[in-house]
């Protein structure tokens, strides 16, 4: 088949219908159960934009010769692509993590139908599905990455399949795309590696502030049920007049670690400024596991040092924003300060 011969109808797709419908659906619980996070509301608009702005584009790619597919496929994918653009742009103030995986059905459900109606296996269009590929790495793939980018992966793959079946080229075709997908992760991993380590405070290894509270906030805007604890180090500015800041260095990184080590890798840990740390967490059992953070000195160059800390823990409250969460756990640490109980005390 040459490229510029006119794509299969649609009529010639809707026996097919049904089956695609079960692999979308499925591809779909797949990626919520493989913890594709939500993008957030600019991000879902954006994707909404540039659904629009495709479309109004594709005309000239028609009239060009570059891409063949009768006018009727074309207005209909318009159509469909327009009506669900609008949809995401009037839920997203309000949506969850249910939005990624809708954007995930229908997007592959528009690509198999594009690819279909534009030459199968000869379309120019299969570019569009290696976009896709980039935008839902850079937003979705900050937890996860290896296990979430083979789902991408057999999703990118499932769309081209379904895309191109049929075609006389159909195994080279599928070929070509699989080595150009397995060149496409080696990048990607590489860009992720790099994307964690800038989210990352130099020192402890934690979630630096910006990238900590950044992902609070997507906690927040999905209507995750979680707890917070402002956990504060007592004394730590005595450590660092007594044995200088390199034994405090070691310390904060003691301390980071053992936070890490206490909480599931789902969870934040956030060094959220100087010996200040946020913990955010859905564990019931977040405060005993504080406590065992602070059951044991902290070896160091000069040997055992007892470190203390206090934590301020609450839960997050419906329709409570970031600013008010932070002021009521920091006011909760505050409290336990001046009682003069930390949250946790070390023997030395």
């Amino acid at each position: 088949m040459q490229a510029s011969r006119p794509g299969p109808r649609f009529g010639r797709l809707r026996r097919g219908i049904p089956r695609r419908a079960v692999v979308a659906a499925w591809l779909q619980g797949l990626a919520l159960t493989m913890g594709l996070r939500p993008s957030g509301q600019e991000l879902w608009r954006t994707g909404a934009v540039f659904r629009v702005v495709l479309t109004t584009v594709a005309p000239f790619m028609i009239l060009s010769g570059w891409v063949s597919m009768a006018w009727r496929d074309y207005l209909g994918l318009a159509a469909a692509a327009w009506a669900y653009a609008a949809f995401v742009w009037w839920v997203s103030p309000r949506a969850g993590v249910w939005l990624d995986g809708l954007n995930l059905v229908v997007d592959l459900t528009l690509f198999v139908f594009v690819l279909r109606a534009s030459g199968g296996s000869q379309s120019p269009l299969t570019v569009l599905i290696y976009l896709w590929l980039v935008a839902m790495c850079v937003a979705n793939l900050r937890e996860r990455p290896g296990l979430n980018l083979a789902v991408l992966n057999g999703a990118a793959l499932a769309a081209l399949t379904l895309g191109a079946l049929g075609s006389p080229r159909l195994g080279p075709f599928m070929g070509f795309h699989g080595a150009t997908i397995l060149l496409f992760d080696v990048v990607a991993l590489g860009y992720i590696r790099q994307l964690q380590s800038s989210r990352l405070d130099a020192l402890t290894r934690t979630l630096h502030r910006g990238a900590g509270l950044e992902k609070l906030q997507e906690w927040i805007r999905a209507g995750h049920s979680f707890r917070l604890a402002f956990v504060d180090l007592r004394g730590f500015k005595q450590i660092n007049d007594t044995y200088g800041h390199r034994v405090g260095d070691e310390v904060l990184q003691a301390v980071a670690g053992r936070l890490l080590n206490a909480f599931r890798s789902e969870d934040l840990v956030i060094r959220y400024g100087g010996d200040e740390f946020i913990v955010v967490t859905v564990a019931s059992d977040a405060l005993d596991r504080l406590q065992g953070v602070f059951a044991h000195p902290v070896r160091t160059s000069v040997g055992p040092l007892r470190v203390e800390g206090d934590a301020g823990l609450v839960e997050v409250r419906a329709g409570e924003d970031l600013e008010s969460l932070l002021s009521r756990a920091d006011a909760a640490m505050y409290q336990i300060r001046g009682a003069g109980n930390g949250s946790s005390r070390a023997g030395g």
